[in-house]
């Protein structure tokens, strides 16, 4: 009685699992990825929101609509500074300057900078950039 069964050869299962194995070591470094950009992502649309919050509370100097008779801040008064506590993990810094060709000094140009650590140290940071006015419609 001859057998005429033919399979897969142990050389053969061997090349197939090796195959197997650098794919998936590919799929899981792909994970990891995906997985650090979602996390920026989501770090960097906070911090944005963060900055612009800020950037709103200068253009409006402390305004408020709720309460209408609450004092607003000087536009001479207003100088750069940073605030690392209030939004931990994010630390905000902003630096106010008069632009050197500027026609008037009515103006200001204001740097609002949300800075924050990855997940594997690195610092990363979103910078809006405005130009603040002396004239602003909450004046009276």
């Amino acid at each position: 009685m001859l057998n005429k069964q033919n399979g897969f050869s142990l050389l053969e299962m061997l090349i197939a699992f090796l195959l197997i194995g650098v794919a998936a070591l590919g799929l899981i470094k792909m994970q990891s990825y995906v997985e650090q950009r979602a996390d920026f992502a989501l770090n960097s649309h906070q911090a944005l929101n963060l900055a612009e919050r800020k950037l709103e509370w200068f253009r409006t100097r402390g305004a408020s609509s709720v309460a209408s008779g609450r004092s607003v801040a000087e536009f001479s008064s207003l100088t750069s500074g940073s605030d690392t506590t209030s939004y931990a993990p994010y630390a905000l810094r902003w630096s106010i300057s008069v632009p050197s060709m500027s026609l008037s000094s009515s103006l200001k140009s204001i740097s609002v900078t949300a800075e924050w650590s990855d997940r594997v140290g690195v610092t990363q940071s979103v910078t809006v950039k405005s130009m603040l006015s002396s004239h602003s419609e909450f004046d009276m």
